[in-house]
């Protein structure tokens, strides 16, 4: 399963403690997926409909325990999805308009959050979650920190940001053919949501997931750092040796002073060590800064040599 299966799973096996949280979550799926079904006589049905088997479990359930009515749960075959398996829960004529105007959701007028059943801090939050369960997808954190609510009704998605940002979260809008998406970017914001949702475990596995990819992130920068420091100290010993060769041949040894001329034929000899390194050979030992500027002095003198 996916990381936004398994979270939803987890979301699904939640028991709110109220009625009143219980509803919120019913009516943020409605908002979300539901949709009122016309037919012959001005029969009206109110359908729910999901790509999730979980998520109309659930659906299934809440609208059983909080309207006591009995839904028809129905399996599809959607062409769109490949053959695979969407579900259909039906509530009907009788009871769809007391279940519509229970969950807030006046039909035919413009929708937004139903204040009624999100009065409460707690069912905003299952509200919220309700909504994720309908529409809502989270991108594996392995690959990166993406949460998104794709939605067919802008004022809806609309009122879905506000709602958002009165937990402190940013929450953007974009389009993706007739969709509306209401998405959230980075680490910390996508876990403060799942935190909202109640899908601590999800929340727990996208930290985990985090703090490994810091580390292998702070390991291959100390790697490149390491591999570019060393490429940095294999150019300069080539350019000191190549400096060093000029010099002795334009003037020969004898006009180097005792301590460049020790340090020259060290760097000849070890072209491949570091100053540190370079340093404790010396007779007696120089520190490494003492030793850059000894190579910088030879590498001066073979450039005013050529004129440079």
């Amino acid at each position: 399963m996916s990381y936004s299966s398994d979270t939803k799973e987890e979301l699904c096996r939640l028991e709110p403690d109220s009625v009143c949280c219980l509803l919120a979550e019913l009516s943020g799926i409605v908002s979300a997926a539901g949709s009122v079904l016309y037919r012959g006589g001005g029969e009206k049905r109110l359908v729910i409909e999901t790509e999730n088997s979980a998520v109309a479990r659930r659906a299934f359930r809440l609208l059983r325990d909080v309207f006591d009515v009995q839904p028809e749960l129905v399996t599809l075959k959607r062409a769109r999805l490949g053959g695979r398996s969407a579900y259909r829960v039906e509530v009907g004529p009788d009871e769809a308009p007391f279940v519509l105007e229970g969950c807030g959701i006046a039909v035919a007028q413009r929708r937004g959050v139903p204040r009624d059943v999100t009065v409460r801090k707690c069912c905003r939050m299952s509200f919220l979650r309700g909504v994720f369960l309908a529409s809502g997808s989270v991108t594996d954190p392995e690959k990166e920190y993406h949460l998104e609510f794709v939605l067919g009704d802008e004022a809806f998605a609309q009122a879905l940001q506000k709602l958002i940002s009165r937990f402190g979260l940013s929450a953007h809008m974009g389009r993706r053919r007739q969709m509306t998406l209401v998405y959230l970017k980075g680490q910390n914001e996508i876990t403060d949501m799942l935190s909202i949702f109640g899908a601590q475990s999800a929340r727990f596995a996208m930290e985990d997931a985090y703090i490994r990819k810091e580390l292998r992130n702070n390991a291959n920068r100390a790697v490149n750092c390491d591999s570019a420091n060393v490429q940095r100290a294999v150019t300069a010993a080539s350019r000191q040796t190549q400096a060093i060769e000029r010099l002795i041949a334009a003037r020969g040894e004898q006009s180097l002073p005792p301590v460049l001329l020790q340090t020259a034929k060290l760097r000849l000899s070890y072209p491949e060590v570091s100053l540190e390194e370079l340093g404790r050979l010396c007779d007696p030992p120089v520190g490494k800064s003492g030793v850059n500027h000894r190579l910088r002095k030879l590498e001066q003198m073979a450039a005013e040599i050529e004129g440079i």
